[in-house]
């Protein structure tokens, strides 16, 4: 009894384990921040810079590979997704078959057919013409605010004695709340996005940084400039330009290195508590892209946004010691 207990709980960690989302996956493979700022020898960076770039190629490969296999799913099924469209204009315009037929060979139709059919389709759609739209166009803010009340009004009383307008005017309400919430959830990624940039914005437009390099800069070339058979004096002046650089060069890893990594570690806060935030978005867009087309998205298509995020936030980790410029091991 013991072991089929033990096989049974063994078997429910291997299912849990390969229910685990590709996004879980490599949050656990990211690499942790090194506990020293600048008290840190080349190799330790350069052997932790490895690391996170073999792992950002991995992802990135792999999301390169969800890409790729969104574009087959969808070229695969072209002639579904166009079908499905039609049908879906058909609802929503009431157009009949034999118009359908006419608009899939629009190469065919002459000016007067195209106007004739557009204003037929925003006839069925707003109860207006072609012509009654630029008219509306060009109304004052009160002339339009009369008009759509009018409109409405009329709307209302043509649902109630037309079942087929009601069912259009639904279908293109479900439409258009599925487009709303696809903005909404984009436009909660890009708030996340600029406040990861916020993050890391005051190191980089700090003056005061470029100035050290700069005058780092001109450290390095006087000296390169004194080579060759020196004077004792010269001597001195160069070496007591190696020790200003030496200086200049920790003291600049000693003010910026420990800001980077603060904002690092806020930087994956972000992402963590922003991962429903991500898989809300992939999911929202495959429903959409369903309703539109009537194609199921790969299930990892879903997760494009997390895993993006992640390659991004190991993008700025890979340069977590950009700021340290002096290896004592070098001299």
């Amino acid at each position: 009894m013991k072991r089929l207990l033990f096989i049974l709980l063994a078997s429910g960690i291997v299912i849990t384990g390969a229910a685990q989302t590709l996004t879980q996956n490599y949050m656990k493979q990211i690499p942790a921040l090194p506990r020293d700022s600048c008290n840190i020898s080349r190799n330790s960076v350069e052997d932790f810079k490895s690391r996170v770039e073999a792992l950002k190629e991995k992802l990135d490969q792999e999301i390169e590979s969800i890409k790729e296999a969104v574009d087959t799913q969808m070229e695969s099924n072209a002639g579904k997704a166009q079908e499905n469209m039609m049908k879906q204009m058909s609802q929503m315009y009431g157009i009949s078959n034999e118009d359908m037929d006419k608009m899939k060979n629009a190469k065919t139709m002459s000016a007067a057919d195209k106007q004739a059919m557009a204003n037929k389709m925003m006839q069925q759609q707003a109860n207006m013409s072609m012509d009654e739209a630029k008219n509306l166009a060009k109304m004052s803010e009160a002339g339009r605010q009369a008009y759509a009340e009018a409109y409405a009004t009329e709307a209302m009383a043509t649902a109630k004695n037309d079942p087929g307008q009601a069912a259009r005017n639904n279908y293109a309400s479900n439409l258009y709340q599925a487009n709303v919430a696809q903005q909404e959830a984009y436009s909660k990624l890009n708030e996340i996005n600029n406040r990861i940039a916020d993050l890391y914005a005051p190191v980089k437009n700090d003056p005061e940084r470029q100035r050290i390099l700069d005058r780092i800069d001109d450290m390095n070339k006087k000296r390169y400039s004194m080579m060759g058979i020196l004077s004792d004096g010269e001597a001195q002046i160069m070496d007591s330009l190696t020790n200003r650089i030496r200086d200049e060069r920790i003291a600049y890893c000693n003010k910026y290195t420990p800001l980077y990594r603060a904002s690092l570690r806020k930087h994956l806060q972000i992402v963590k508590a922003s991962l429903p935030d991500y898989q809300r978005f992939g999911e929202i867009s495959a429903e959409t892209t369903k309703g539109q087309t009537g194609i199921d998205q790969p299930e990892a298509g879903k997760e494009l946004a997390s895993l993006e995020a992640i390659s991004e936030y190991l993008q700025a980790l890979k340069d977590a010691y950009k700021f340290k410029l002096h290896y004592p091991e070098d001299y």
